[in-house]
């Protein structure tokens, strides 16, 4: 790990605006994982802000994205994940099924199907130029807030299920 990666990270966030306290927090980590941690806290300002950009994930921190639900220009095939964040070109499919619920936030040119059934409850963030093609069946509800830029390619709706589409009007959660 580089030696001084917290303080670089700190340095880069305190650039964009990140209040003090959470620049504090940051500065003083030594953990990868821990760092990891704190970016799925902060997804909002990380995603709003391309912070950190994909290449500098891939140098410090691609031997561990998967474990915290991130991907980053992959191939997934996942079932019942807590979370996703697909990042650069991610593609692939996610289920969710049997009351479970999941958090999705895709970015950047990836494209995801999303399937929910059997009363699960998904809840996605999507942005930039990201795709998404959507179902839900059998009770499932889908949550979908869709920013500037993204596009729900195919939406299939049944058996009792619910799809909401919040549409943001604007490029991100902090910015217009």
């Amino acid at each position: 790990m580089k030696k001084n990666l917290s303080k670089e990270l700190a340095l880069q966030a305190k650039r964009l605006g990140i209040c003090s306290e959470w620049h504090n927090l940051l500065k003083k980590l030594s953990d990868k994982r821990e760092m990891a941690e704190m970016y799925i806290k902060g997804i909002d300002f990380c995603l709003a802000n391309d912070y950190p950009d994909n290449e500098y994930i891939r140098a410090n921190f691609g031997e561990i994205i998967h474990d915290f639900g991130i991907f980053l220009d992959d191939r997934i095939q996942l079932i019942n994940p807590e979370r996703c964040v697909a990042l650069g070109n991610t593609t692939g499919s996610i289920e969710v099924n049997s009351y479970n619920i999941c958090e999705v936030f895709v970015k950047h040119h990836s494209e995801l199907t999303i399937k929910a059934k059997d009363n699960a409850f998904v809840v996605i963030d999507m942005f930039d130029n990201s795709v998404v093609s959507i179902s839900a069946e059998n009770r499932a509800r889908i949550c979908i807030n869709r920013y500037l830029g993204a596009e729900i390619k195919e939406r299939l709706q049944l058996d009792l299920s619910e799809i909401k589409i919040n549409e943001k009007n604007k490029k991100s959660y902090i910015n217009g």
